[in-house]
C-alpha cells in the first residue's frame, strides 16, 4: 500500500517530469515561431511590443480625448497592453492538438500541455514587452510610478487569470468544432469594445456601467488601473465577484478540455 511520502514523491516527480515536457514544448514553439535567424528570440517580445507601441502613437495623435488624469500615451500603454493577453493567446491556442498532434506518439506528452506551453509563452511575451515599455516610458517621464504596485501586479494576474480560463475555453471548443476556429476573430472582436481597455468605466454612465461591471475581464482591468492611478482616478470593480467568475471559468474550461480530449482520442 503507498504510504503519504511516497505518493508525494510520485506526485513531485510527475510534476517535475511534466514541467520539464511544457518547458521543451515552450522552446519548441519559440524555435518554429521566430527561427534562428536575423533577431530570433527578440521577436519574442518586439512583436508584443511594436502593437502596445503603435496604439500610443494612434492613441495620442489621432484621438483628442484625454482620460481624467495622465497623458493618454500612458493610458494606452497601460489599458491596451492587457487586450494582447487575452486576444493574442486565444489566436495560438485554437486547434493547438490537431496541429500537433504527430507528436502524441510520444509517451509523457499529454494534449493539454500544447495549451499550457502556447499560453505561458505568450503571457511571457506580452508580460516581457509590457514591462520593458512602461520602464521606458518611466525613464522618459511620460509616465509615473504605480501608485500602488501590489495592487497592480495582483491586476495583471487577475487578467491573466480570466485570460487563461478564456482561451482555455475557446481552445476546447476550437477542438471540438471548427466553426469556432472559423469565428474565434468575430468573438474577439465584439470583445474589444467591451473589455474595459479602451475607455475607463467611471465615464461610462449607469446603469450601463453595473451591466458592464458583470463581464469579469471589466472588473479585472479596472482593478489594474487602480493599482496604476491610485486615488488619481475613480475605478470601479468587485474582487469577491471576478474570483468566483474566473474560478468558475477555469472549472468550466478545463471540463471542455476534458470532452475535446476524449473527442481526439476517440477520432
Amino acid at each position: 500500500m503507498m504510504t503519504d511520502k511516497m505518493l508525494k514523491n510520485s506526485l513531485f516527480r510527475g510534476f517535475k517530469v511534466q514541467s520539464r515536457v511544457i518547458w521543451a514544448l515552450v522552446l519548441r514553439e519559440i524555435i518554429t515561431r521566430y527561427g534562428r535567424e536575423n533577431i530570433g528570440i527578440l521577436w519574442f517580445f518586439v512583436e508584443p511590443l511594436l502593437f502596445i507601441v503603435g496604439i500610443a502613437v494612434l492613441w495620442t495623435y489621432f484621438d483628442s480625448r484625454t482620460v481624467s488624469t495622465g497623458t493618454v500615451a500612458e493610458f494606452a500603454i497601460v489599458s491596451y497592453s492587457t487586450i494582447l493577453l487575452w486576444r493574442n493567446t486565444t489566436g495560438r491556442v485554437t486547434k493547438a492538438i490537431d496541429a500537433n498532434r504527430p507528436l502524441l506518439h510520444h509517451r509523457l506528452i499529454r494534449p493539454i500541455d500544447f495549451f499550457y506551453s502556447r499560453v505561458i509563452l505568450e503571457f511571457a511575451s506580452v508580460t516581457a514587452s509590457f514591462l520593458l515599455l512602461f520602464l521606458a516610458f518611466l525613464f522618459l517621464d511620460i509616465s509615473h510610478y504605480p501608485a500602488d504596485l501590489l495592487s497592480m501586479i495582483l491586476g495583471w494576474i487577475m487578467i491573466a487569470w480570466f485570460s487563461f480560463a478564456f482561451v482555455m475555453i475557446m481552445g476546447a471548443l476550437s477542438e471540438m468544432n471548427d466553426v469556432i476556429e472559423k469565428i474565434s476573430h468575430v468573438i474577439l472582436y465584439f470583445m474589444l469594445p467591451i473589455s474595459g481597455a479602451f475607455v475607463p468605466a467611471s465615464i461610462i454612465p449607469e446603469p450601463l456601467r453595473d451591466y458592464l461591471l458583470l463581464f469579469p475581464l471589466v472588473d479585472c482591468v479596472e482593478y489594474f488601473r487602480s493599482g496604476y492611478y491610485g486615488d488619481a482616478m475613480k475605478t470601479y470593480y468587485d474582487l469577491e465577484y471576478t474570483i468566483i467568475a474566473n474560478l468558475v471559468m477555469t472549472l468550466f474550461g478545463y471540463l471542455l478540455m476534458v470532452k475535446a480530449i476524449r473527442k481526439m482520442e476517440i477520432s
